[in-house]
């Protein structure tokens, strides 16, 4: 199926679009880097507002409750205990099953975690594993 771009006015394949968009991908992700170049402020402003809207979405936690972990936490890992030089390095930790939010972890502890898929026994077997090597 084909759809006309609003922008450019190139036919292309729906595929090339963002769901109800006029505009297609192209278009629409070349006005996000203007966007991003020209005007900072907006953009980190929009960037704010986007992160806050994914972690309610995602994790069901508001930026303030965010924010009180983080306290509650010294602004430290919960694994690792490395302090967080700022919040792009805080990770939210979920359980996968239930959805439930456990802590605010490092990029680090936060893939470890996901890479035993959330299972004790996994890790239990790594530690066995650097203990015996």
């Amino acid at each position: 199926m084909l759809k006309v771009c609003k922008i450019c006015g190139v036919e292309k394949d729906i595929s090339d679009f963002y769901t109800g968009r006029r505009d297609c991908k192209d278009c629409k992700n070349a006005a996000a880097r203007k966007i991003r170049i020209d005007e900072p402020e907006r953009y980190a402003k929009y960037k704010k507002r986007h992160n806050e809207y994914l972690k309610e979405k995602r994790y069901g936690i508001s930026q303030d409750q965010f924010d009180k972990m983080l306290v509650n936490q010294n602004n430290m890992c919960k694994i690792c205990g490395n302090e967080f030089k700022s919040t792009k390095d805080a990770h939210i930790d979920h359980c996968h099953n239930s959805d439930m939010v456990r802590g605010i972890l490092c990029n680090g502890c936060n893939i470890a975690i996901g890479q035993f898929y959330d299972n004790t026994d996994i890790m239990d077997n790594a530690i066995k594993y650097l203990q015996n090597s």
